[in-house]
């Protein structure tokens, strides 16, 4: 059995509208799709309510594991996918079910994602989120820290300075310790 750090992935294409709809859809029916998401905050109404609303990072773009795309292929091709239905809370007609995607070929082949290669896109995603959303990491935890010099390699926190982390990472000539913001590190087994 592979890794999850070795995991692959494919990518779904749908209306940029439908994103968040088709990833959590696809999630309820068990499937393993990710896409990046920000929580934007806006005052709304004369007593300037704070209101969150998360959008795609990636819109029109859905990540899906690599083994379920022969499945999705088929599901693509069914002819309702999602119908329209009365809610009586919101008195209004809301769409259920999966918004119609496609799963993105290319020379007749499913093309590979490699798991390390959506880094920069965790990594956007972590530091859109508010400061009270984003992941916070404690002392002793393993953690990578996949863009810049030490792009990819794992370490461990020794201490937590605000939005900071002292990381200490282990090699041939010793221990070197670094501070690193931590919406630039990553948990060390990520999955999308």
């Amino acid at each position: 059995m592979r890794g999850i750090e070795s995991e692959d992935w494919g990518i779904l294409r749908t209306a940029g509208g439908g994103t968040l709809a088709l990833a959590n859809s696809l999630s309820e029916e068990g499937f393993r799709v990710w896409t990046p998401q920000e929580v934007r905050r806006r005052r709304v109404g004369r007593e300037r309510i704070v209101k969150e609303t998360t959008h795609p990072i990636t819109p029109g773009i859905v990540f899906a594991a690599h083994e379920h795309l022969p499945d999705l292929s088929i599901l693509s091709r069914k002819p309702a996918l999602s119908y329209q239905r009365w809610n009586a809370e919101t008195k209004r007609m809301e769409r259920k079910g999966c918004p119609t995607f496609s799963v993105f070929r290319h020379g007749g082949r499913y093309p590979r994602i490699a798991d390390r290669s959506l880094d920069p896109l965790r990594q956007a995603e972590q530091r859109a989120q508010p400061r009270d959303l984003a992941i916070a990491f404690s002392r002793g935890d393993d953690v990578r820290i996949p863009s810049a010099a030490f792009g990819g390699l794992s370490c461990k926190v020794t201490d937590v300075h605000g939005r900071r982390a002292v990381v200490c990472i282990k090699g041939v000539m010793g221990e070197l310790k670094i501070a690193v913001d931590m919406c630039d590190l990553l948990p060390a087994k990520t999955a999308a």
